[in-house]
């Protein structure tokens, strides 16, 4: 399993659609801190309105370009190779199936969260860098909250995308698939699923500052709408995938 998810990890063509993804998701961000501070008229700002920024910069924006991003790098990793032929040669391999689209899925999911949330990190700390005290501050009360946030957030998209690409009969039905289940609640605006209670979590902010663990981003009804139906999806990712002829 490991030199499958070192393989993965090592594609040049995932590597650079993410980075270009991410650099897209960046300059979103970027422009929602300008048209902040400009509403603003600019700092310094203390650290509770620099906390909030920070945890308010998942926008639908940002969202819509994770829809489009999520299902193209999980359908590199699991569909493409079936319609290529290259999946007879891979899971050939004395590797369990089960084990091989483990980590074919673990390769997606981390270099989406590796990438997505150092360029979250690096625009929020550039852009206030005239405050650097704050920053730092605002990041030693909010970072762990949006390091799960984010963990949450990209492990239940990237598991519904997963499992849209491996019942897919195509890699065009995948992606295009995926991004349909993944942006139409936002399109939608449902208050029960999908990033508009995602975002309603992250505007009690003050919480956080009271305790870590008081945070609504720590709570069971955050978990319940992304990491159980997130585990959910990636089981039966796996037993579709288990089941499914590899081409």
């Amino acid at each position: 399993m490991k030199e499958v998810l070192r393989w993965e990890l090592r594609s040049p063509l995932t590597l650079a659609l993410v980075s270009v993804g991410a650099v897209l998701v960046g300059t979103v961000m970027k422009r929602y801190y300008l048209t902040w501070s400009a509403s603003s008229h600019g700092g310094p700002h203390g650290v509770g309105i620099l906390g909030l920024v920070f945890r308010t910069a998942f926008t639908g924006d940002v969202y819509l370009l994770l829809a489009i991003l999520v299902p193209f790098i999980i359908t590199l990793a699991v569909r493409l190779e079936r319609d290529e032929g290259v999946a007879l040669s891979v899971y050939s391999l004395p590797v369990s199936r089960v084990r091989i689209l483990l980590a074919k899925f673990l390769a997606a999911f981390l270099v989406l969260f590796i990438f997505i949330f150092a360029v979250y990190l690096l625009v929020f700390a550039l852009h206030f860098s005239a405050t650097p005290d704050a920053v730092l501050s605002a990041l030693k009360v909010h970072v762990a909250q949006m390091a799960f946030f984010y963990l949450s957030v990209l492990l239940f998209m990237t598991s519904v995308a997963a499992l849209i690409a491996i019942a897919s009969p195509n890699t065009y039905v995948s992606i295009f698939g995926g991004f349909i289940a993944l942006y139409l609640p936002e399109f939608l605006g449902t208050n029960w699923y999908g990033p508009v209670p995602w975002r309603n979590v992250l505007i009690d902010y003050k919480s956080a500052t009271i305790s870590a663990w008081s945070d609504p981003v720590f709570s069971w009804a955050f978990v319940k709408m992304t990491l159980l139906p997130a585990l959910a999806f990636l089981v039966l990712y796996i037993l579709v995938g288990n089941w499914r002829d590899v081409r």
